[in-house]
């Protein structure tokens, strides 16, 4: 329920309370300094981050490209033209 506001950031901190109410954080000297790591411990990703991961692994970088267009750029003589990108932008949306 929305306050009297309206903005969601006013009323969420004035359920909140007053920053003088806050707990302190927790000290780091209270922390486990020799936990080690859980070998058991399992972590799943979705499929779409699965095959995101796989994508990015399987681009390959053309060095000869990425090194001419830094140095046209580092001469100045690279310009970008925003017809072809608002175009291509469009074309992908489509």
């Amino acid at each position: 329920m929305k306050g009297i506001t309206g903005n969601r950031t006013i009323d969420a901190y004035t359920r909140v309370g007053t920053v003088g109410g806050a707990r302190p954080a927790a000290r780091p000297e209270a922390a486990s300094t020799n936990a080690a790591p859980n070998p058991s411990a399992q972590v799943s990703i979705s499929s779409r981050a699965r095959d995101m991961a796989t994508e990015a692994a399987e681009q390959t970088v053309d060095v000869a490209k990425v090194d001419a267009l830094r140095q046209r750029i580092a001469e100045g003589g690279f310009s970008i033209d925003p017809q072809h990108i608002a175009a291509q932008m469009m074309q992908q949306l489509a």
